[in-house]
């Protein structure tokens, strides 16, 4: 096997060239959204696009919450192996985690439909509106790629990520453009949004059967996965844990949309959205640079535990600064980009991009204390944090959504995340 990475960076200079290397493939996607954001906006209307948005929340939320998030297993016990010089088990772990991949898929296809024909009711939707939904969250199952990510990351092919994960932003680029000069209706939208998953997926599994042709003589799926469990000390209880928190977080996201949509209207929950994708927009150099140092967390976990200290407050003041940026940006040109996504109908929304912008400033301000625990094998802490936080979210943001509507669910979100950067912040000195 090859070693990764090079040896005369540090955790952070390597982390921070690989996330550029993460932000070329999300600042195309960054690029490309703006363009078939404000084309699927402004092609359907606000009604239209609401339902859209909400369909497209419900579909992303139930397909994360589903999903293993295989790749960090990857990463960790995959870092082991390869420091131990032990190829048959790191391929061992890579085919579990494909076998997770797919039961995940196998389970969230029957969650996710009985629940648009349990709950869509609760949207407005109609029946053939619910009929649409259950078909797209069919196709994003089919969009697992946990396994795969998992693999470049750890064999230190942030490059190679970068060049794939383009293809998602261009093809629903290119999808957006079809439905608009077809004249499509919201199926035609969410068509592309739903081939653009699959053919990413087709991508990544691409780029990482390569990088482990590179590696291994064998298959990767030839190995039996029997004895996996018994040579990787706590695997199932990593799995599932590092599952429910990545789920949480990313269900997270998705859950207020869905929330305005319900006790508000479509047209708020579609411009929510629309503040919800301007935010993470501006946020993904962060984002990039976070899950760039997880994998040089796990290994420093095996070599040099003490420096993962002083790498987390580097990395936390980085994104401490980023929010402040983006901030500034939003209260300078947050109106006027609005307006050019979504045109006047969408001014309204102002004011909640102003707060979720403070909510991402506090994101981003410990962007790397999750990763550090998950690394450091905490991942029940953060689950403990986190799904205690939610809960807490979930009750203030019911009865803020139907007192003051978008901007009630906004503030919940933006107190949420600060309480979620304490109570992680303490978990962590805990460590020290």
């Amino acid at each position: 096997m090859a070693t990764t990475g090079t040896k005369s960076e540090g955790p952070i200079k390597r982390a921070i060239r690989n996330a550029g290397w993460l932000l070329a493939g999300k600042g195309a996607g960054g690029f490309f959204s703006l363009f078939y954001l404000a084309l699927t906006a402004r092609s359907l209307g606000a009604e239209q696009f609401g339902i859209f948005a909400l369909i497209l929340s419900y579909g992303q939320a139930v397909t994360n919450l589903a999903q293993f998030q295989s790749w960090q297993t990857v990463v960790r016990y995959g870092a082991m192996h390869e420091a131990d010089a032990a190829p048959d088990k790191l391929r061992r772990i890579i085919a579990f985690a494909f076998l997770l991949d797919l039961g995940a898929a196998l389970a969230g296809t029957l969650l996710s439909v009985a629940g648009v024909y349990l709950i869509g009711g609760q949207f407005g939707w109609s029946r053939p509106e619910q009929d649409l939904a259950a078909l797209f969250c069919l196709s994003l199952l089919f969009g697992v790629r946990g396994a795969p990510t998992g693999v470049l990351r750890l064999f230190d092919r942030f490059d190679v990520a970068a060049y794939a994960e383009t293809v998602l932003p261009a093809t629903r680029m290119a999808g957006a453009l079809i439905a608009w000069m077809s004249g499509a209706s919201i199926a035609g939208y969410l068509a592309a949004w739903a081939v653009a998953e699959l053919v990413t997926t087709g991508a990544m599994w691409w780029a990482s059967v390569r990088e482990i042709r590179k590696r291994f003589r064998e298959p990767v799926m030839g190995p039996r996965v029997r004895g996996v469990v018994e040579e990787n000390a706590g695997l199932w209880v990593f799995a599932w844990t590092t599952n429910l928190n990545t789920s949480l977080n990313l269900v997270w996201k998705q859950f207020p949309v869905l929330a305005v949509g319900w006790a508000v209207d479509a047209v708020a929950a579609g411009g929510f959205r629309i503040a919800t994708q301007l935010v993470g927009a501006l946020n993904k150099p962060t984002i990039a640079l976070a899950r760039a140092i997880y994998p040089e967390f796990a290994k420093l976990a095996v070599v040099d535990r003490a420096a993962i200290n002083r790498t987390v407050l580097r990395a936390c003041l980085i994104g401490a600064l980023a929010g402040v940026i983006a901030l500034i940006a939003v209260l300078l040109a947050g109106q006027s980009v609005l307006q050019l996504v979504g045109g006047e109908d969408y001014l309204f929304v102002f004011p909640v991009l102003l707060i979720l912008s403070v909510a991402a400033v506090f994101d981003l301000s410990g962007v790397a204390i999750e990763p550090a625990l998950v690394a450091l094998g905490r991942p029940g802490t953060v689950l403990w944090v986190r799904g205690m936080v939610s809960i807490m979210f979930a009750a203030a943001l019911a009865g803020a959504v139907l007192v003051y509507g978008s901007l009630g669910a906004a503030v919940a979100t933006a107190g949420a995340s600060l309480l979620l950067l304490i109570l992680l912040y303490a978990a962590f000195r805990k460590q020290e």
